[in-house]
């Protein structure tokens, strides 16, 4: 097993890329508030000020708000939300720093809508899931809990996009088994999809108290889905686009992999799943930053934005996975850095 110390000059290596090649701060997109969660995960690993200075700037430059149309859909939609998870963080490292005056604004119309059917791709368990949580614990408020829970059910449930028998999920109802098959008669079931809920979900069990009424469902959920997607982990470390059939697309995607491998190891460190899930977290892991990042720490197998299954080119890359390869790296440096400490790594 790598060392902590490698192990962040990997990071390094893949942020430092990222950043000179995104000058700009960017917008409050999903796909930027997805790489800011990490960019974060980065500064708070290395200790590099700039990682963090480039976060606040983006926040600043933004307004510490999310995209508005002047619709309520805006408030409402959860891939907007994805930003506020990086501006409380921001806040609880400074928390001279920005306001939350935009994100109570917006969240109080969506507490006060009695609607909860709007989730209607799991996307947004991990966009929302996690903020709406930690908005509860931040303000000390219930609302926030039993809205997204409600909304999780909505989607788990009366939308019926959680397979029970094969504990994964269908990336909407577009993609319910008797609406689309594979080319060879399989269900559909997205790799990212899949990666966005379980990486959404062990973020959620990261900040929630186990004392909250709704901590063991989401536990329950989280597991079998870690044990569901175990199996169909390739040879070379990566999953495919198309979870059960990956002959589909039988090229390796980073995106899916470094999310499900980042749900492992969080589940890992929080002793919510046993050290068994090392072994494939490692394999990714050497996957990802051998084959899929190049020398210049460009992170490729990237699918593009994307709702199902499809090719993957070898030079794509995204915000959002390199994000989670950052916060991956955060989680392998607490495990190795923990074990060191113990003697049980040399």
């Amino acid at each position: 097993m790598m060392t902590s110390n490698e192990i962040k000059k990997l990071m390094q290596r893949a942020n430092d890329f990222h950043i000179s090649e995104n000058p700009e701060y960017g917008d409050c997109s999903w796909e930027r508030g997805a790489y800011m969660i990490g960019c974060l995960a980065a500064y708070e690993t290395t200790s590099k000020k700039e990682y963090y200075d480039y976060a606040l700037g983006w926040a600043n430059k933004n307004n510490w708000s999310f995209h508005d149309d002047g619709s309520d859909w805006a408030y409402k939609n959860a891939d907007y939300k994805i930003c506020g998870q990086s501006y409380l963080k921001l806040m609880e490292l400074d928390p001279s720093s920005g306001t939350m005056e935009n994100m109570i604004r917006g969240m109080e119309i969506v507490l006060n809508d009695k609607n909860n059917d709007y989730w209607w791709w799991v996307d947004t368990i991990y966009m929302a899931l996690p903020y709406y949580n930690m908005m509860g614990i931040k303000l000390n408020d219930s609302r926030y809990f039993e809205k997204v829970h409600a909304l999780f059910i909505n989607t788990k449930e009366e939308r019926g996009l959680y397979d029970c028998a094969e504990h994964l999920w269908y990336r909407d109802e577009n993609y319910l088994p008797d609406k689309a098959r594979t080319a060879s008669g399989k269900k559909i079931f997205w790799g990212r999809g899949n990666g966005w809920v379980i990486a959404g979900i062990a973020r959620t069990l990261e900040v929630l108290p186990k004392t909250n009424k709704y901590y063991d469902e989401y536990l329950r959920i989280f597991k079998d889905m870690a044990k569901a997607l175990r199996p169909w982990q390739q040879s070379d470390g990566a999953w495919r686009t198309s979870i059960i059939d990956p002959e589909e697309y039988d090229t390796p995607e980073t995106s899916g992999t470094v999310l499900i491998l980042y749900a492992y190891m969080l589940g890992i460190n929080l002793g919510l799943l046993d050290d068994e899930y090392l072994e494939p977290v490692l394999r990714g892991f050497k996957w990802l930053s051998g084959e899929a990042m190049l020398e210049s720490g460009k992170i490729g197998y990237v699918q593009v934005v994307a709702a199902s299954p499809g090719p993957v080119d070898r030079n794509a890359s995204n915000d959002y996975a390199v994000g989670t390869y950052l916060l991956l790296c955060r989680e392998l440096v607490k495990y190795t850095e923990r074990k060191q400490q113990a003697g049980a790594i040399e």
